[in-house]
């Protein structure tokens, strides 16, 4: 059995004085979980990126910083050179400065977000390389092949290989990789090369990272962005995601979805849609009429439905304010409280009713 990746921590722990050389290098599995654990302990990470994929060819530079933060600079090929990509960890960007436009996602839209050409979406995947290989080399059996110099920088060259899929290659089609290298810096252990592999032989992905470096302390500036004057700022389009359905109010209390505690006389809970984090749709019946209750992750960039016409302003109880319009036979209330917006609409239930039903809201 493969020793954890603690044990063979605690044995480097007594030993790193006395590690080889590249003449002499450690064995495969020390160098492996040296690797995983730098992966593990860098709360920042940037590096010069150069990916090869089939025809395609791209070159980046990445800065990446905890769980959800990272800004990805395109630098090849021409057509996308300048393209900026960030994300804060709640809202992602992509800015073009050659057609002066933006697009952006919020929330959890975030990761069905998707891309057109000639913008090669698969290529914001490197963010993940490292964490993609770390995982199969701290459970696999590595085989030490070489070592090289890259850029005056001695490096390590691990190979894992397996009958079995290892993982889906970070690739427009996703191919199946069963076997790949890695080659790790003998100073500072992290990711300088990776090439990926499918069943045959053929090799999927090559990546090269130069100019790294880890634990720098990146200033969060450099993940939030300030589009120029003049920008067009569009929705980023996104894959339909499917939301849990709600048949009862057992399946709302289930998912902790928010119920109003108070409902015009005769109205009943009918049906729900609940996208943690993205929104909440609740509809009432009385047998004749439904009235509906909206909560959305607000996004100024998205334009909401709402009925037409010039609304009351309306101040409810606990001093939110909110707009009240009736329109074809419709009535509807509408506020904003915190990062989510909110709608009550009922027919011709009156601005009191949506009044009384908005404030038995919890928010």
């Amino acid at each position: 059995m493969k020793p954890g990746p603690l044990a063979l921590l605690l044995v480097l722990a007594c030993t790193a004085g006395c590690l080889g050389t590249a003449a002499d290098p450690p064995p495969a599995d020390e160098i492996a979980a040296r690797f995983v654990a730098a992966e593990g302990q860098a709360e920042d990470f940037s590096a010069t990126v150069t990916i090869s994929a089939g025809s395609e060819n791209v070159t980046v530079r990445l800065f990446q910083k905890g769980p959800g933060c990272y800004r990805l600079e395109y630098l090849e090929p021409a057509e996308i050179a300048g393209t900026v990509v960030v994300s804060n960890g709640t809202r992602k960007w992509r800015y073009d400065p050659a057609t002066r436009t933006a697009l952006t996602v919020a929330g959890p839209y975030m990761a069905a977000a998707f891309s057109e050409p000639p913008y090669p979406g698969w290529a914001e995947e490197v963010r993940g390389y490292t964490k993609t290989v770390a995982k199969p080399l701290s459970e696999q059996n590595a085989s030490y092949r070489d070592s090289e110099t890259i850029d005056g920088r001695t490096a390590y060259l691990l190979e894992v290989a397996g009958d079995a899929k290892l993982f889906e290659a970070p690739t427009r089609y996703r191919k199946a990789v069963h076997r790949f290298k890695v080659r790790i810096d003998a100073e500072t252990w992290l990711l300088l090369g990776v090439e990926m592999y499918g069943r045959e032989g053929n090799l999927i992905l090559s990546a090269r990272y130069t100019d790294l470096s880890a634990n720098t302390g990146l200033p969060d500036d450099l993940f939030v962005v300030d589009p120029p004057a003049g920008t067009t700022i569009r929705p980023m389009p996104t894959a339909a995601i499917t939301p849990l359905f709600l048949s009862s109010i057992d399946d709302a209390r289930h998912y902790c979805v928010e119920m109003p505690s108070s409902l015009p006389e005769g109205y009943v809970f009918r049906e729900g849609a609940h996208l943690p984090g993205g929104y909440t749709t609740l509809r009432f019946t009385d047998g004749s009429n439904d009235l509906e209750v909206v909560q959305r992750l607000y996004d100024p960039y998205r334009e909401e439905r709402v009925l037409p016409g010039t609304p009351e302003a309306v101040l409810l109880s606990d001093g939110r304010e909110a707009e009240y319009v009736s329109a074809g036979g419709k009535d509807q209330l509408r506020w904003r409280a915190g990062e989510y917006s909110y709608q009550v609409t009922g027919a011709m239930l009156g601005k009191t009713e949506l009044v009384r039903v908005a404030e038995s809201m919890v928010m």
